[in-house]
């Protein structure tokens, strides 16, 4: 669809149906006593040691539900889309209220790639089917695991997942060939997303717990399937470094803590899998940065991304690129990187000298 013909007002009244549902089924729940399930534990190891009601993630899935009512009017409707929504939330339900084990949330995630992979969303970094599904796998159950991780600090996985959903209007709006029915499931979910963080920003009222999580993490990994792997260019073939950066750009922040925690709990020998207070948020609150400043700084280093894929996508679309551009995306991205791995050392070492002691709790240095 021409950006000419795009039908904005009604966009906009999506938009705003899906603030108004969050906010107001959010509140409906927190007026209502709920049974004990539905309150975060402290097994769960949160930032945050009050416990606070967690079905945050069933009003995205009331709202994305609500959404595809209106995508049907715009005829456009995906079966394996919502069947991989509706499995990513099940999954998330079960950790959330039955306290499942690693294995079986990694089952969950791989049969929603297999869902992604059935309906033609595969991410094509080679000339080779069977090496673009096993990389579209590992990415889909990476990225379900890259949000959850991430929710670990009030308000943190909510304000980051708004502004990579805007990227993705934004590179739709660039394309200057809308599709519809994504706009509407985009704009849509960040309506509820909106909505969730009034109640979510610092200090949280309620939390998304797994079952948000999960959905936001497989609706993501989607997401990124449709416009932010695609900058390929065809006449090239094979691998190209180029179709990384818009990625891992939009992404920037859970990639980092992701990669930063994985890598040092291995180092430890600790499993990756287990919960724990050592993410790159909480080593900038044990350096004392008050929690809404640490999202507030979050914020900060997804939005500078954001700049810096405003600024490529255009040279992207039209293979106006080389490596020297590529160079220096990759410059500013390992300078963050790097950045965020100096001040977790300095913030290892403050706790080392007040002779904290190692545990669980405050999972280690």
């Amino acid at each position: 669809m021409n950006p000419a013909n795009f039908p904005f007002l009604l966009i906009v009244l999506i938009f705003l149906i899906s603030i108004i549902i969050t906010f107001i089924v959010n509140y409906k729940f927190l007026k209502k006593e709920l049974p004990k399930n539905y309150i975060s534990q402290v097994e769960q190891i949160r930032w945050a040691t009050n416990l606070k009601p967690k079905f945050g993630g069933f009003t995205f899935f009331i709202t994305f539900l609500m959404l595809c009512i209106f995508t049907v009017i715009a005829r456009g409707f995906y079966p394996y889309l919502i069947l991989s929504l509706t499995i990513a939330i099940t999954f998330g339900f079960l950790d959330d209220f039955f306290f499942t084990s690693p294995f079986t949330k990694v089952i969950g995630q791989l049969m929603v790639s297999v869902c992604f992979i059935l309906s033609g969303a595969i991410i094509q970094i080679s000339d080779y089917q069977l090496l673009n599904i096993i990389f579209t796998t590992i990415w889909v159950v990476g990225m379900m695991n890259s949000i959850n991780m991430l929710d670990n600090m009030d308000g943190i996985v909510t304000s980051v997942s708004i502004i990579t959903l805007g990227v993705a209007l934004m590179i739709i709006w660039q394309s200057g060939d809308v599709n519809l029915t994504d706009v509407i499931l985009i704009a849509g979910t960040l309506g509820a997303l909106i909505g969730f963080l009034f109640y979510n920003w610092n200090p949280a009222k309620i939390y998304m717990g797994d079952t948000g999580s999960q959905f936001l993490g497989a609706f993501l990994a989607w997401v990124s399937i449709q416009y932010f792997w695609t900058f390929r260019d065809s006449l090239e073939g094979g691998f190209q470094i180029r179709q990384f950066l818009v990625p891992a750009l939009a992404f920037i922040v859970p990639l980092i803590d992701t990669t930063t925690v994985t890598f040092r709990r291995l180092a430890r020998k600790v499993s990756p899998f287990v919960g724990g207070r050592d993410h790159t948020t909480h080593h900038l609150a044990y350096l004392g940065i008050a929690d809404k400043n640490v999202v507030r700084i979050m914020i900060f280093i997804s939005l500078s991304a954001v700049f810096v894929i405003y600024q490529i996508v255009d040279d992207l679309k039209v293979n106006q690129w080389n490596f020297y551009k590529t160079l220096a995306v990759v410059v500013y991205y390992l300078t963050v990187f790097f950045v965020v791995q100096y001040f977790y050392e300095v913030a290892k070492r403050k706790i080392n000298s007040l002779d904290v002691v190692e545990n669980e709790e405050i999972a280690t240095i």
